[in-house]
């Protein structure tokens, strides 16, 4: 064990000792000054080295057609600058139509024929992963708002499938943030985490509803499902901030509620197995809430 000087954001500075093993590996001396973060019950040490930007170099020449999921995978990782190697400017040309735009704070800084260099220009790590998760929330429940209205007037349905990127643009980048600095309490960090990966499905699957409810006509059981599908979304945002076993038990009840009615619909249709899917993500995510919880504590 080894003192080191411990610099905390609003306090005093302190001497402390940290392992030796840890101080090698990190390459300090005696007096070097490290950063601490309070996370829950936790208080996390770090290096400024640790802090840096993280930079990577990937070439992705040949992976077609999996380039745009390699690149947001790396960017949720939590890289912050990205040298990205192509074939040609085709596939330049493919990424930043399709990709760059679901990437929140990432932006081309300079590019030649055969790659590009995306930097986060944003910095925005002291972003709170709540907000963000509401903000999620909130286009959802927009998304499936404006889903029904258009449904029940005859609208245009591109502009809920175009919603979709906002949601993969959020979800994307609140996983990023989980990934860079975790949950401000570790130990629901997994569990927030697949929560919001579930989120951008649910999003996948109003995208699908709006595409096939194009050559479907939209019946009163369809309509009211989604009106339920959409409480039920309501509910668990609720749960997630306020627990509370009535609230928990009904979202369950619901769930079945909302299964036995896609049920009895009887122009069967792809619209039910987009129904069935959104319902099934949605009790999905409960178990994902149950993990977070004290049951027992529950009253």
């Amino acid at each position: 064990m080894v003192s080191r000087k411990l610099v905390k954001q609003g306090a005093a500075t302190l001497m402390i000792s940290l392992p030796s093993k840890w101080i090698k590996t990190n390459k300090l001396d005696k007096g070097d000054e490290v950063e601490m973060e309070e996370r829950g019950k936790d208080l996390v040490i770090s290096t400024e080295n640790m802090a840096q930007k993280s930079k990577k170099v990937l070439d992705i020449t040949g992976f077609s057609p999996l380039v745009n999921r390699i690149l947001i995978f790396e960017y949720v990782k939590g890289y912050d600058e990205l040298e990205v190697k192509f074939k040609d400017s085709q596939e330049i040309k493919d990424f930043q139509k399709r990709v760059i735009n679901e990437l929140l704070g990432f932006e081309i800084v300079r590019q030649t024929q055969t790659s590009l260099f995306i930097k986060d220009i944003t910095g925005a790590e002291n972003q709170d992963i709540d907000e963000l998760v509401k903000r999620i929330f909130f286009i959802l429940d927009s998304m499936v708002d404006e889903l029904i209205i258009a449904l029940e007037k005859n609208q245009d349905l591109d502009p809920i499938i175009d919603t979709d990127i906002a949601v993969n643009k959020f979800v994307h980048f609140c996983l990023r943030m989980l990934n860079k600095k975790g949950y401000n309490i570790p130990e629901k960090t997994i569990s927030i985490y697949s929560i919001v990966s579930n989120l951008e499905d649910i999003g996948d699957c109003y995208k699908r509803l709006a595409k096939d409810f194009k050559k479907i006509k939209p019946t009163k059981e369809y309509l009211n499902i989604l009106r339920e599908i959409k409480g039920q979304l309501s509910l668990f945002k609720d749960l997630i901030y306020g627990y509370d076993k009535k609230k928990l038990i009904k979202y369950a009840q619901d769930y079945e509620r909302i299964k036995e009615n896609i049920k009895k619909i009887k122009s069967k249709t792809v619209i039910d197995f987009h129904l069935f899917e959104t319902n099934e993500i949605l009790i999905g995510l409960n178990n994902h809430l149950l993990s977070m919880l004290d049951v027992a504590s529950l009253v």
